[in-house]
């Protein structure tokens, strides 16, 4: 055993790490050496006594392979297990493990964690290696996938929100992406290591992608986080597609719950964005009409008339578009919206005119009391809807006062949304960097731009306006966002 263990430690050394090249050669070497040790069989009867001399964040790779020993194993204490686990999903060093993409997959797949441990832990662990592997979370695998749905399905929402709260940008597969680099190069973005030919993933499908956003959005759902759920509902419905006359099934569940969080979020009919494509958009425009007008009644009509469009529907139907629990808080937020609307207009108001002045959904009516109201109002400004409070004067009627809007922010207030708006453009960085690179060797991309220059050196000699084409419409037909035949 001490010449085996001999051997796990002596990776990394010292002289490796302050030259990328040598640290290059020695990790690849390290591997296979792990690969062939691993095959032994003395490997296994020694795992136990190994990873107890092991560091998990200096000796990762090592470690690594070990861990995933005792993981198959039957005989090794489950408390045990989880606490190696858990230590060395929170501690390995990312460099390490870029060249262990394949035992990587092995450690969180084989078998999965959630057939070892509760589902909520299982759930943190997966979450906790992902963001350690890539930090910026821009890069789309097949763990995403399943992690959310999993998730998503236990109703362990809590501890996946790290994962589901960063913007994905890159995808297995994605034309630009492949990197001549050394993985152990530090300025290789995740979208270099992070692929297919790595093992960190399995190829993804269309359709992957967009259930990812789905599940998303159904998980920020259950937070009440609607500016998020609307954001991942839209990156459904706008998702690329070469198809004139068709959507998907994800695209037009997607499009339902984007109508409804849409006015949830705004108290307004969203409005399509410019860049849904054709197909998809004339789908919207017929299976979604039960919802475009019920957003337009929510919007313009009376509560009575919203009410009707509500009661249009039956039961069934809202059942089976599986938006019951949606359409019930829409219905609740009618009132809510038509107080808010009211700052607009005033910056006092008494309950007693807010009372007269707003009808509830569910009974097309005022409320029966000025307490009804007071606890309506007070409740919105508990939960955050509503910035203002309620004042009971000595001599008069109790009023609504509407808070300065955000433009008159304290010097402290503005001082921290600029310092976190800062963080997050820094952060942003790589992903810019990357993404600069993957379009500078894209022929669509290059053609687009070609195309453009000729369009304003036209408009500029004939004094006429600049026809501008999208980006989208000079591509081929391979996916926009994978580079995989669409279908």
């Amino acid at each position: 055993m001490e010449s085996t263990l001999a051997t796990l430690v002596a990776f990394p050394s010292a002289g490796q790490l302050g030259d990328n090249e040598e640290y290059h050669k020695a990790a690849q070497a390290h591997t296979k050496t792990l690969t062939r040790l691993s095959a032994d069989s003395k490997w296994a009867s020694e795992a136990p006594q190994l990873i107890e001399r092991l560091d998990p964040a200096t000796h990762s790779l090592s470690y690594l392979y070990v861990l995933q020993t005792l993981k198959s194993s039957n005989g090794y204490p489950l408390d045990d297990l989880l606490l190696k686990l858990t230590t060395f999903l929170a501690s390995f060093d990312a460099g390490q493990i870029r060249y262990a993409g394949h035992a990587f997959t092995k450690l969180l797949t084989q078998p999965r964690l959630q057939d070892l441990f509760p589902a909520s832990i299982a759930v943190e662990l997966i979450t906790t290696a992902l963001l350690r592997l890539d930090p910026t979370g821009s890069v789309l695998t097949s763990h995403h996938t399943y992690l959310v749905r999993f998730a998503y399905m236990t109703n362990n929402i809590e501890p996946v929100l790290p994962i589901i709260e960063k913007s994905i940008v890159f995808y297995p597969g994605m034309k630009g992406s492949t990197s001549t680099r050394n993985l152990s190069d530090p300025d290789l973005p995740p979208s270099g290591f992070i692929t297919v030919e790595n093992d960190f993933t399995k190829s993804l499908e269309n359709k992957d992608i967009l259930e990812h956003d789905l599940l998303r959005g159904l998980c920020f759902i259950q937070r009440r986080s609607w500016q998020q759920a609307f954001d991942a509902f839209e990156r459904v419905i706008t998702y690329p597609s070469r198809d004139n006359t068709n959507a998907s099934k994800i695209q037009v569940e997607a499009y339902s719950k984007w109508v409804l969080v849409g006015l949830l979020l705004n108290g307004k009919a969203p409005v399509l964005p410019p860049t849904t494509p054709n197909g998809p958009r004339k789908v919207y425009e017929v299976t979604g009409k039960p919802y475009y007008s019920l957003a337009q009644a929510f919007e313009k009509r009376t509560a009575e008339s919203f009410k009707t469009e509500c009661e249009g529907l039956s039961q069934g139907f809202w059942d089976e578009e599986k938006n019951v629990s949606l359409l019930k808080l829409v219905i609740e937020h009618y009132q809510k919206w038509q107080i808010l609307n009211l700052r607009h207009v005033y910056s006092r108001i008494s309950l007693e005119q807010i009372r007269t002045r707003t009808q509830s959904a569910e009974t097309a009516a005022p409320l029966a009391s000025v307490q009804e109201i007071e606890a309506l109002v007070q409740g919105m400004i508990d939960e955050g809807l509503l910035q203002g409070e309620v004042v009971h004067p000595e001599n008069g009627l109790a009023y609504l006062a509407f808070s300065s809007t955000a433009d008159d922010l304290s010097e402290e207030e503005f001082t921290r949304r600029m310092v976190a708006t800062a963080q997050r453009i820094k952060a942003l960085g790589p992903v810019v960097k990357a993404t600069n690179e993957r379009l500078a060797s894209n022929k669509d991309y290059l053609k687009w731009l070609a195309q453009q220059k000729k369009h304003e050196q036209q408009g500029q000699s004939q004094g006429g306006p600049v026809d501008v084409t999208g980006f989208g419409d000079v591509v081929e037909d391979e996916d926009l966002m994978t580079g995989i035949v669409a279908g």
